[in-house]
């Protein structure tokens, strides 16, 4: 087989495999090429370490959104636990303010 066949493994340095032609309608737009692998919707080729980091960082995306989600239940269970700790506070103060009332009308009385 040539060199330039694309079962030897190597690809001229100005062609490309069109992926659509070989893979189906799916893949239409799609090329690879010695830069790496060409999307019809971006600028340049995707190199074969910006492959690799891509899987890894859709992982680390997964995660993160997994840590943000618990991070929202525990600052949601934080402030009911807050606005119960208020409400509570704020029935002692009504309390003590009637048994302050109370002993006062007491003292009155009495005296």
């Amino acid at each position: 087989m040539p060199a330039s066949s694309p079962r030897s493994g190597r690809l001229p340095a100005h062609e490309a495999l069109d992926l659509g032609e070989l893979l189906g309608s799916e893949w239409d737009g799609f090329s690879l090429s010695r830069d790496g692998l060409q999307h019809p919707y971006w600028r340049r080729p995707f190199s074969c370490g910006e492959l690799k980091a891509m899987f890894y960082r859709s992982q680390q995306v997964a995660i993160l959104e997994r840590e943000v989600s618990r991070a929202r239940t525990e600052q949601e269970r934080a402030s009911a636990a807050q606005d119960a700790a208020e409400a509570r506070a704020d029935w002692y103060r009504h309390q003590l303010t009637l048994e302050s009332r109370l002993g006062l009308m007491l003292a009155r009385v009495s005296a």
